[in-house]
């Protein structure tokens, strides 16, 4: 599902109408006409209820006089309240509120703030509120004259359902900030793609439930490569989940391989190994350090294990270079990190494993870590693609900055890694950020807190190793076709963690918990319609 900024929503828009002849003034009738549907299904009995309609002097005022209009032919009663003199209003605006002037909705102006708050503080309260006062061309915050109407607004809602047209009022559509007073609305309808303003915290908590309506646009314009930012949905997750050929083998599905563990830490790779099975691996091969070889051999019957020289700390040495190296050729992808330590020797294996393999790399935890403060030696002698999944704390460590400033600018550091160093990032989080050499950005939709416990970046490595080795053994050969699997192994990895949240709850959701419901998350997505 695209999210696109105001910028590129007003370049749609005229495209739209320039290229493909389609009136704006039409736009503004299915946008409105859309709100209509969607306030119908939202709230039954709408012809019973009380229904104000907040305009301003905009596009966004005219959508709210398409949707009285709309209303009124259906029964309902609305009444306008346009917080402007209609002299201000232009173009399609106006023909919109002389449309519903003609129709005779009723329409209260108010030219002067202070008219209008005097009306709110006497009018009785309203069962439905509909925010149609400004859109996504809002560039400054709110100021002291429409506070009032906000709280008014706000207030309203402990008794009426408040719906917002495109955006609530009082957002910037570019922002995830709260920039002053906005409306806090319980269900928002936007128009042909979603804004950040409704997809990132905290202004997102403002929009309620967002539902997305086409009112004309071709698909065809919102495919634009320079639109590069998308949530991630079933459906657009769903291309990595073909149906499986009746004559394919466990060698159609991929050979993982896997260098994870350490003395102490042999359940990360047991998880890792585990996820990429449920994922659909066809073959996964543990690779580990001698002194796991009694805890761990014929513990999960179809993981097979490779054991190979270790440090003093337990964790893999250099010395099986050759080793590994000599494994991995038969190998769909390779997962580096889980569980590893950062014994120097063992971060000089990782290093020249990135460098020498010929499959595609997913780095995780002390595999990235290999590379602290030098994200510039994380190249592949052979072009093989590369995919680091760090959480905050290891990008941080990565690029030798501050947690803090990881945070403030997610999308920005994860899609600049990738574009600067030529890699995939996987930057783990809320609403994980996927991004990809060219500078494509997805953003995961599932997921929940009480997957923040030790082990879940473990099987999220596991599942994308796995989705990575399909792409591989598919033929892959193009970016957009890894950052679509990549996109199945986060979205699904969320998936199960948000339905075993549902029945063991946030609070004792642990990361084993994630995997029994793997397969209900593929299900989940294969069926969906």
């Amino acid at each position: 599902m695209k999210i696109l900024t105001a910028e590129q929503m007003n370049e749609v828009d005229r495209a739209t109408t320039d290229a493909y002849r389609v009136p704006s003034i039409l736009l503004m009738e299915n946008a409105g006409r859309s709100v209509a549907d969607c306030l119908e299904r939202a709230c039954p009995g709408l012809q019973r209820k009380r229904i104000y309609i907040l305009c301003g002097k905009g596009n966004n005022g005219g959508d709210g006089f398409v949707v009285s209009r709309y209303l009124s032919l259906r029964g309902c009663k609305p009444e306008v309240l346009l917080f402007a003199d209609p002299s201000q209003l232009r173009g399609d605006a106006l023909a919109n509120f002389e449309m519903a002037r003609a129709f005779k909705v009723p329409i209260r102006t108010f030219p002067g703030f202070r008219e209008g708050r005097a009306f709110l503080k006497k009018a009785a309260t309203p069962d439905v509120v509909i925010d149609a006062l400004f859109g996504t061309g809002l560039s400054k915050p709110l100021g002291r004259d429409f506070k009032p109407v906000i709280d008014w607004i706000n207030s309203a809602a402990e008794r009426a359902y408040i719906a917002s047209v495109d955006i609530p009022s009082g957002l910037f559509a570019n922002s995830g900030t709260l920039p002053g007073p906005a409306v806090h609305a319980d269900m928002t309808v936007t128009f042909t793609a979603l804004k950040p303003a409704l997809v990132f915290p905290p202004a997102s908590a403002c929009a309620g439930k967002v539902t997305v309506v086409s009112i004309g646009s071709p698909m065809a314009l919102l495919e634009n490569p320079e639109y590069q930012m998308e949530l991630l949905d079933r459906q657009s997750v769903r291309p990595a989940l073909p149906p499986r050929p009746r004559e394919s083998h466990k060698g159609s599905y991929g050979h993982l391989f896997i260098l994870a563990g350490s003395r102490g830490k042999s359940g990360a790779a047991l998880m890792t190994g585990l996820a990429a099975l449920r994922s659909g691996a066809g073959l996964v091969t543990l690779i580990l350090p001698q002194s796991l070889q009694r805890s761990i051999a014929g513990k999960i019957p179809e993981l097979m294990t490779e054991f190979i020289p270790e440090t003093p700390q337990g964790s893999p040495d250099i010395s099986a270079a050759v080793q590994v190296m000599a494994l991995v050729r038969g190998a769909d992808a390779l997962v580096l990190g889980p569980g590893l330590t950062t014994a120097e020797s063992t971060q000089a294996l990782v290093r020249d494993l990135v460098a020498r393999a010929r499959v595609p790399i997913v780095l995780d935890a002390d595999g990235i870590n290999a590379f602290a403060s030098h994200p510039e030696m994380i190249r592949n002698e052979n072009n093989s693609p590369i995919v680091i999944t760090p959480h905050p704390g290891e990008m941080a460590r990565l690029l030798g900055v501050s947690i803090s400033a990881v945070q403030k600018r997610r999308i920005e550091v994860a899609r600049e890694t990738s574009v600067k160093y030529s890699l995939c990032t996987i930057l783990k989080g809320h609403q994980t950020v996927i991004s990809s050499p060219s500078g494509q950005i997805l953003i995961n939709s599932t997921g929940n807190p009480g997957m923040a416990t030790g082990g879940s970046g473990d099987i999220l490595s596991g599942m994308v190793g796995c989705f990575a080795g399909k792409w591989a053994r598919r033929g892959g050969k193009d970016e957009h076709g890894l950052m679509t699997y990549l996109a199945a192994a986060v979205f699904l990895h969320g998936l199960a963690g948000d339905i075993a949240a549902q029945q063991k709850t946030e609070e004792s959701l642990i990361a084993t918990d994630l995997l029994p419901k793997i397969p209900d998350a593929f299900r989940q997505v294969v069926e969906a319609e």
